[in-house]
């Protein structure tokens, strides 16, 4: 093996311990107890991958006229379009609406340990639902459902699972399982609560 072919596996090494040295996920905190893999483990196995208890729902709406006659946009500084919004709403690749993806869950898959509370926030500028749903389908606006078939939960109105731009709702006493939930407005804003 030439000098030169040597030299690319050292350098992929020493970049890739370089690069987690810089991870602050990786770090400990300054002060805190240093704790062992299978303690690693645990707690991550407990919660998703960052222990998060919380549901952010998001939209980049932007200030734009055109939102205004679904109910305008609370969003400051968003860059999405009512134009835009549209046009990401069906691919010539698909038979289904596909949405935009700046609307969405985050994060869409979470685990948590029973008892836990999860505090489900919209941080978006557009109202949504956290509707719990048996399968994901469609939701209740005909033009956001392009070849979905309507998730019954979504008849229901008022959606008591309505959350209003700066809203909050907690989930409490989730029993051990799947958990589907999706926006019953946007219906391709899913997500996954898995209760251990």
């Amino acid at each position: 093996m030439s000098s030169s072919n040597r030299s690319v596996p050292i350098l992929f090494l020493l970049g890739s311990v370089v690069a987690c040295n810089a991870d602050p996920v990786s770090q400990p905190v300054d002060g805190a107890p240093t704790v062992g893999a299978s303690e690693v483990s645990r707690v991550l196995n407990a919660h998703d991958a960052h222990g998060r208890r919380q549901v952010s729902i998001l939209d980049d709406c932007a200030t734009d006229p055109s939102w205004a006659a679904t109910g305008g946009c609370a969003l400051r500084g968003g860059a999405v379009t009512e134009a835009e919004f549209s046009a990401f709403l069906v691919s010539p690749l698909s038979v289904s609406v596909v949405g935009h993806p700046a609307w969405r869950n985050e994060p869409s898959y979470l685990r948590v340990a029973q008892g836990t509370t999860v505090l489900v926030t919209n941080d978006g500028g557009r109202a949504h639902t956290f509707t719990p749903v048996a399968q994901y389908g469609g939701g209740r606006v005909p033009p956001l459902n392009i070849g979905l078939t309507q998730a019954p939960e979504c008849a229901v109105s008022p959606d008591p699972n309505q959350v209003a731009p700066g809203g909050r709702l907690e989930l409490g006493n989730l029993t051990p399982g799947d958990h589907r939930f999706q926006c019953c407005i946007h219906p391709w804003m899913r997500a996954l609560i898995k209760v251990g």
